[in-house]
């Protein structure tokens, strides 16, 4: 037979769990429920910040034109491997706190840097193992706040680095030659 004390610590330790569960389940179901929105706009995958804003998203296809609006907030995004890329690259243009792209392994073309420029906040950009050459040289040179560039496995000579590395003299710029 189950006691009186026994019964209360278990009922308030149920409301106790209950409290909780409830206390954390609203913010859980707005992540959910942005998440799944932003999933039918594109993304793959998307992780969030402490605070509950969407920080990055990785994407494995074209990135819907709504995808800007509903994500403002955005600082990170993963087209690793996205083909007709240039689209995606105009949706970018509208977001202001994007800081980092990945386009490795895409098939981003000389041209499409010309959009780069253009994402006012772009610190870090990873273009690895892509057909990018010396073509794009200026248009990088043009990103203003750009920190960090990584171009190993891609079709830009040494002294198209050169020329980037005297345009751009404090960005951290790795990589460059493709291994033949």
């Amino acid at each position: 037979m189950v006691d009186q004390r026994s019964l209360l610590v278990c009922f308030f330790s149920l409301i106790g769990s209950l409290t909780i569960v409830y206390g954390f389940s609203e913010p859980f179901q707005k992540r959910r429920a942005k998440q799944h929105q932003l999933k039918s706009l594109g993304a793959f995958a998307v992780a969030f910040d402490a605070n509950g804003a969407v920080s990055s998203a990785r994407f494995r296809h074209l990135i819907a034109p709504e995808f800007a609006e509903a994500c403002d907030e955005l600082q990170v995004v993963d087209l690793k491997g996205v083909v007709r890329i240039r689209q995606s690259l105009q949706v970018l243009t509208r977001l202001k706190s994007l800081r980092m792209v990945i386009l490795s392994v895409s098939d981003v073309r000389d041209e499409d840097i010309q959009l780069l420029p253009k994402i006012s906040g772009l610190r870090h950009i990873w273009m690895t193992n892509t057909n990018l050459t010396d073509q794009c040289v200026e248009d990088l040179a043009k990103i203003d706040r750009l920190e960090i560039l990584k171009l190993d496995g891609t079709d830009i000579s040494a002294d198209g680095i050169e020329r980037l590395r005297r345009l751009r003299p404090n960005v951290k710029i790795e990589g460059g030659i493709r291994a033949q």
